[in-house]
């Protein structure tokens, strides 16, 4: 685990690399644009020089184009001694107009709704001075998550019942609306792909008894959150403890947890959404992540392959200081505890 006393050294990412965040169709446009600006320039002195000229700006926008990243690490602004922000980090507000404060019930017949959430910058992490904290959750780091969609709530026993055609959910009982639990990881992803192919989407995960699970990030389909867009979506523009702030005797309106619960996961949507709409992303069931655990220390090429997965949310057995926005905890992928659910994110299959 990190020490949570230093901060990764800002990324001085070279001028192609930035571009790497326009469209697509945009980069193509930039590329056509400037390759016909040089060829005009060189073409009557030398037409050979033209041609390769154009080609390779043209060819250069293309792969900027489809090589993006969905999440990306960039420039750090927090201050290197205390891990708190020196900047304020813009964040996105929904471009589609205001989002529905309470969403209906997801069902497969008819589809399964989803919160548009905007693309944006935010702060992951928690600073060294936030109560509860765990070494693991540092050190602050700016991150760039592009817009995607998310489910209201996690998954209910309902809707994996009648698309998987069991219900491992605990306890037994009138349980419909509850959020499934006792899902392992590889188990929440073969649920993605058969909600994407019943969909009419292509599905996320290659799945392989005898490989690593992999995803097609060219996919349309449903999937995992990835750790950073867990949290980007969790804090909804915060930078407190919880989505609605800081004061932990607020946390019933908005958390099943084992103050209130009564030691059983609770019916999803039952709580305040946080601003974007989202419910029970603290509290009520931990929420699998698509993320192999590591310290955010590492640098991409030093992290583990991981035996562990990344839960996120806390459940409804757990204290106040689980279900912060930043806590991280981690799970083997073959196990399904009783407070172990998931949600479903769509999107996007390029860096904006």
């Amino acid at each position: 685990m990190s020490s949570g006393k230093s901060v990764a050294p800002a990324v001085r990412w070279p001028l192609l690399r930035r571009l790497d965040y326009l469209p697509g169709g945009l980069g193509m446009a930039l590329g056509l644009g400037a390759g016909a600006l040089l060829g005009g320039g060189v073409a009557l002195a030398s037409p050979l020089v033209a041609a390769t000229g154009f080609m390779t700006l043209l060819g250069l926008a293309v792969a900027l184009a489809f090589s993006g990243e969905p999440i990306t690490v960039i420039d750090s602004l927090v201050d290197p001694e205390t891990g708190r922000a020196t900047g304020e980090a813009p964040v996105a507000t929904p471009v589609d107009g205001p989002l529905d404060p309470q969403p209906s019930t997801p069902t497969v017949a008819g589809g399964v709704p989803m919160v548009p959430i905007p693309g944006g910058v935010f702060l992951m992490g928690s600073p060294e001075d936030e109560p509860a904290r765990s070494s693991d959750e540092g050190p602050v780091h700016e991150v760039r998550i592009a817009a995607f969609k998310c489910m209201p709530y996690p998954v209910t026993r309902r809707l994996y019942r009648d698309l998987m055609k069991r219900d491992p959910g605990w306890p037994e009982g009138e349980s419909d609306e509850r959020p499934v639990n006792k899902v392992r990881w590889d188990e929440a992803l073969e649920f993605c792909n058969r909600l994407s192919v019943d969909a009419g989407l292509t599905p996320c995960y290659r799945l392989d008894p005898l490989e690593q699970p992999a995803w097609d990030q060219a996919a349309d389909g449903y999937r995992l959150p990835t750790e950073a867009e867990w949290e980007y979506a969790c804090r909804a523009g915060s930078r407190t403890r919880y989505s609605f702030g800081d004061d932990e005797r607020q946390l019933g309106n908005h958390a099943w947890y084992a103050a209130n619960s009564g030691g059983n996961p609770r019916p999803v949507g039952q709580k305040e959404p946080n601003r974007w709409g989202l419910h029970d992303m603290h509290g009520n069931v931990w929420e699998w992540c698509w993320d192999v655990y590591h310290p955010y220390a590492l640098k991409a090429r030093d992290r583990p392959l991981g035996t562990y997965r990344v839960l996120r949310g806390g459940g409804f057995g757990h204290a106040a200081g689980d279900l912060r926005s930043a806590l991280r905890y981690r799970g083997r992928p073959n196990f399904g505890g009783q407070f172990i659910g998931f949600r479903c994110v769509r999107g996007p299959r390029r860096q904006p």
